[in-house]
């Protein structure tokens, strides 16, 4: 009877606190333990576009590291807030934050001119090393003041994963429209280098794929690396010069040499797609042998990464037939746990991107919308939480045992529902997704989609973005917000 209490104040919170003027809803299960307000960032609200941020937990759950959109890197005392480094990188996003295994040393990707990965000494704050993917991307030209995309437009680091040895596992991307070549141009390069920044190997060998790879993972000892390669580059020069995995493809290396294993070729969704599209949503299991890929067209793949092959695909929101129109959901942010158990979720009820069609939303909602699922390594579905909210982002702590999940704004029919927050799941309790659910904190801003938990589990770390209203109103504070979560 609590659980569907809980449940019913989140839905009266949709339906009743959705047009409100700012304030608050109640809190349950978890409490602010501090916050730090972050630089104004309205400008790029009112033009309809929120912020990058990215946070990190030292391994010991000490130290909380933040990355931002303007090039802060600031590190803190988890518990207190007190801040121990600031830094401001020129010319960059901090698109990645990560510390290394003994807590010493700090690792920041950025977004810039030059991409680079580099590694600070927290002690001294000295910059020890910086290692710069674009020798092999290229490097990108500064945007002008006042183009708030063109930074997303220079060579990045999309995935920065520090493994269990000290060493790191490192995407480079480039996308950027060349004016000299009058042409889309996307570049993409894996690498794992050691502590020191040395390379160990790169894919490709030779020199960059000609192809966007948008994500990767691995186990913890970076023995399987799995990754995706959407876009081709469309300059023929770069296809004919360049090699790589084949465009809209699930791509498997071996993670001590870098050399290629398996790729299996994603082909769209017929005649709802017209090609694959994923974000955050690849994942290698714990143990290496698992490999999953969520798409935008509401499939999930599992592979066997042993056996090189595909284990199974589950259609979990795929299009359906509602009111005569196709209706899918994408799947977007998924990890793995410590026990082998597979996280994903599910975003927004949408038609589909690859058919004609002379409305602009979906007649209904997608069943599978907005919705948490927990499945097996088969793809059997153990439990699922609906949510009322848009979710997105995901974290889980090193322990398996706290799971967070960011939420943002959506539209309810003709109105804009504006309830953001964190939802935590206690992952130790049994049952299903309703009696896991431990905690809801709102914001009146949205919350980015990069959270994350520390290793034991006790704290949530998130940023806050004002949201702007149809009236141009802006709500809400830019800051980074600790919470922690409340003994039962």
């Amino acid at each position: 009877m609590k659980r569907l209490c809980v449940l019913f104040t989140l839905w009266c919170v949709v339906f009743f606190n959705s047009t409100g003027l700012g304030e608050e809803t109640k809190a349950f299960g978890l409490k602010l333990l501090w916050d730090h307000p972050l630089k104004d960032v309205s400008f790029h609200v009112r033009a309809g576009h929120t912020p990058d941020a990215f946070v990190a937990f030292s391994g010991d759950g000490r130290l909380l590291a933040l990355g931002t959109l303007q090039g802060e890197l600031l590190v803190f005392e988890a518990r207190t807030g007190r801040l121990l480094l600031k830094k401001t990188v020129p010319e960059a996003m901090v698109k990645r934050v990560a510390f290394s295994p003994d807590g010493k040393r700090l690792y920041y990707g950025e977004q810039s001119p030059e991409g680079a990965l580099c590694a600070v000494e927290l002690s001294t704050g000295k910059r020890l090393w910086c290692f710069e993917t674009a020798r092999d991307l290229l490097r990108g030209t500064p945007p002008a003041p006042g183009d708030l995309y063109g930074i997303y437009h220079l060579p990045g680091i999309y995935r920065l994963k520090v493994l269990s040895g000290g060493d790191l596992l490192v995407l480079g991307t480039h996308s950027w429209y060349d004016p000299k070549r009058r042409t889309w141009r996307r570049l993409s390069r894996l690498y794992r280098l050691d502590r020191d920044g040395k390379l160990r190997w790169a894919y490709p060998r030779e020199g960059p794929a000609p192809v966007t790879i948008i994500y990767a993972d691995s186990d913890e000892e970076a023995r399987r690396v799995a990754a995706v390669a959407l876009l081709p580059s469309e300059d023929p020069e770069d296809r004919t010069r360049l090699e790589g995995p084949p465009p809209q493809s699930f791509l498997l290396l071996d993670g001590k040499t870098g050399r290629p294993l398996f790729v299996y070729r994603l082909a769209p969704l017929k005649p709802y797609f017209d090609r694959v599209a994923a974000w955050e949503s690849v994942a290698v299991s714990p143990e290496g042998d698992t490999g999953a890929l969520g798409t935008s067209d509401g499939r999930l793949f599992l592979f066997d990464l042993e056996r090189k092959r595909l284990l199974s695909l589950v259609p979990l929101a795929t299009p359906l037939l509602i009111g005569g129109l196709p209706v899918s959901a994408t799947l977007s942010y998924g990890l793995f746990g410590p026990r082998g158990e597979f996280f994903i979720i599910s975003g927004e009820s949408t038609l589909p991107f690859g058919m004609p069609l002379a409305v602009d939303r979906p007649s209904g909602p997608h069943p599978a919308a907005r919705t948490l699922f927990a499945l097996d390594h088969q793809g059997r579905i153990l439990w699922r939480f609906s949510s009322p909210f848009k979710l997105q982002g995901i974290a889980l702590s090193r322990n398996g045992k706290t799971l967070a999940v960011a939420v943002g704004a959506f539209r309810r029919e003709d109105a804009p529902v504006r309830q953001f927050g964190v939802l935590a799941f206690d992952l130790t309790r049994e049952g299903g997704g309703l009696k896991k659910l431990t905690g809801y904190y709102p914001t009146v801003g949205t919350c980015f989609f990069h959270l994350a938990v520390s290793g034991e589990g006790r704290l949530i770390a998130t940023v806050e973005t004002p949201w702007r209203d149809e009236d141009g109103r802006l709500f809400g504070r830019h800051r980074l917000l600790v919470l922690e979560r409340e003994t039962p």
